[in-house]
């Protein structure tokens, strides 16, 4: 590399850092207004202003809402994906269960730090506007399969373990995600539980009543 390439490396970094920065606080700003405004109500316009940035920039960024709300499912999707992926990671080789508690772990801290878009997600408005959001809407199933991926895997390990009834099979991702899902329902939408975290552990008894491998000889 000459000195000239050395001396042009750094303003093309500043540029990607500054677009970086730009990107990050849209969709902070979207992620807000989705929530205030809900997600087919939600304006560019006042996204931009959120931001701070002009219309202009944010269209530089995000060819019209379906594009940025995809955007910002596919950035929380990373986000949790990643906790999921670190929580696996750190309690690797620990039993089924401590395992599964490091998962919904991650969720719950996801769930608190997103609550109030969360919150719209779960109440189905991608669903509802799946023709209007098709991008968006192949990002939140995207999301559910990789996390649904994750957690079969520890499954398929806690069976190999003993940790789970054998004949558990498939039954035993549905049953957790299916238990999960009800309780981010009833304490992000319905708000009608107390501090999520606080129950991990009874959600978890409950899972390993039904299939854990001590109910085998019931």
């Amino acid at each position: 590399m000459n000195r000239r390439s050395e001396l042009r490396a750094p303003p093309s970094n500043l540029r990607a850092r500054i677009r970086e920065t730009t990107v990050q606080a849209i969709l902070a700003a979207a992620e807000e207004v989705f929530a205030d405004a809900g997600l087919h109500a939600a304006r560019m316009d006042t996204i931009a202003a959120k931001a701070g940035v002009s219309v202009g920039t944010l269209y530089n960024h995000f060819e019209d809402r379906e594009a940025l709300l995809a955007g910002l499912l596919a950035a929380r999707r990373a986000e949790l994906v990643g906790k999921v992926d670190a929580a696996i990671s750190e309690a690797a080789g620990r039993p089924l269960r401590q395992r599964l508690r490091r998962i919904l772990g991650a969720f719950a801290s996801h769930c608190e730090t997103h609550r109030r878009f969360v919150n719209i997600v779960m109440q189905r408005e991608v669903g509802r506007y799946q023709q209007t959001f098709p991008q968006a809407s192949a990002r939140k199933h995207d999301t559910m399969r990789e996390i649904y991926e994750r957690i079969e895997g520890e499954m398929k390990r806690g069976i190999k373990e003993r940790a789970l009834r054998a004949e558990a099979g498939a039954l035993a991702t549905t049953f957790f995600m299916g238990m999960l899902r009800a309780l981010i329902i009833r304490d992000v939408v319905l708000e009608a539980g107390g501090d999520m975290t606080s129950d991990l552990d009874q959600l978890l008894d409950a899972f390993f009543d039904g299939l854990g491998a001590r109910r085998a000889a019931a």
